[in-house]
C-alpha cells in the first residue's frame, strides 16, 4: 500500500514525485498554485518514499498497477455513473510512471510532466554536459556532508535560494527513503508494456517542462513525446536543470497555471 495525502476540493489531479525524494517535494512546488486553481490534490508516495512502507520487491510495473488501482478509488462518479478523469503530474520518475498510469486509467483529463523521464536505460538518454549557471562561492551547507555532495551533483543555479529549497524539502526527502526499495526499483526502472499508443489516444492537453541543462533526465528524449503526443506544449526553459520548480519558479509557476488554463 502506498501512502496518500489528499488535500482540498475540486477536480482531481493526482501528483506523483521522483525515485529518492517524497512527496513533500510536489507539496513545496504545486500545492499553492493548484489550491488557487480549486482542484483537489492527490499525492501519492512510492514504496518505501515518505509515509509509504518499504518494498523489497518493488517495480516500475508493479507500481503503476498499484497507482491505477488508488486512482480509481479516489475519483468521483460522475452522473453519468462514469469515473471523473483526473489530471496527472508527475516529475522526473514520476514523469515516467504518470505516462503509465494514464495508459491504466484509459486516459486523463490533462497530463503534466515536469524533467520527465522518458528513456529508463540511463546509458541511452542524451543529455547536456555538466553546467553551472550560477555560482554563489558563499554558500553555507549544514554539517551532514551528504548534503553538499548531492547539491552540487544536481543544481545548475547554486544559489543561497535554491540551496534553502534543497535543505528544507529535497535533502530531507532524499535521505529518508528505504534504501533496498530505492535499489529494487532501479533493478526493475522500465515498464515492460509501452506507453506511446495510450499518448497518441490522449485527447486531453499535455505540457512538459524541462530544463535544458538537466544533465540527470535531459530534454531532448522528452521532445520524442511532441510526436506522439495530439495536444502538446512544450517548455525548455535555460539556466536550470533537474531542479527546474526551484531554480526557475517564476517560469515554472507560468507553465503550471497555462497548462491549467488549458484543461479546466
Amino acid at each position: 500500500m502506498m501512502n496518500v495525502e489528499r488535500r482540498g476540493e475540486g477536480p482531481t489531479i493526482v501528483l506523483l514525485h521522483g525515485l529518492s525524494v517524497d512527496s513533500r517535494v510536489m507539496v513545496a512546488a504545486f500545492d499553492e498554485l493548484l489550491s488557487d486553481a480549486g482542484l483537489r490534490r492527490i499525492y501519492v508516495e512510492l514504496p518505501g518514499h515518505g509515509g509509504s512502507p518499504p518494498d523489497a520487491a518493488a517495480s516500475a510495473d508493479g507500481v503503476v498497477a498499484e497507482l491505477a488501482r488508488i486512482v480509481r478509488g479516489e475519483l468521483k462518479t460522475a452522473a453519468a455513473g462514469e469515473l471523473e478523469a483526473p489530471l496527472v503530474a508527475g516529475y522526473s520518475y514520476g514523469g515516467y510512471l504518470a505516462q503509465g498510469l494514464v495508459r491504466e486509467l484509459g486516459g486523463a483529463r490533462g497530463l503534466l510532466l515536469v524533467c520527465p523521464i522518458v528513456e529508463p536505460d540511463f546509458a541511452r538518454r542524451r543529455q547536456p554536459p555538466r553546467r553551472v549557471a550560477v555560482r554563489d562561492p558563499e554558500l553555507q551547507f549544514s554539517d551532514d556532508p551528504r548534503e553538499r555532495e548531492a547539491f552540487e551533483e544536481v543544481a545548475v543555479q547554486m544559489s543561497r535560494a535554491v540551496l534553502e529549497r534543497f535543505t528544507r524539502v529535497v535533502h530531507p526527502a532524499n535521505i529518508a527513503v528505504d534504501a533496498p526499495t530505492v535499489a529494487a526499483l532501479r533493478a526493475r526502472y522500465a515498464l515492460s508494456r509501452p506507453v506511446g499508443d495510450a499518448l497518441a489516444r490522449l485527447e486531453a492537453p499535455a505540457t512538459i517542462v524541462c530544463g535544458r541543462d538537466d544533465h540527470w533526465a535531459g530534454w531532448q528524449d522528452a521532445a520524442t513525446l511532441v510526436a506522439q503526443l495530439r495536444h502538446p506544449h512544450f517548455i525548455v526553459l535555460p539556466d536550470c536543470g533537474h531542479l527546474l520548480p526551484f531554480e526557475q519558479p517564476l517560469a515554472f509557476a507560468q507553465a503550471v497555471r497555462d497548462f491549467l488554463s488549458r484543461c479546466l
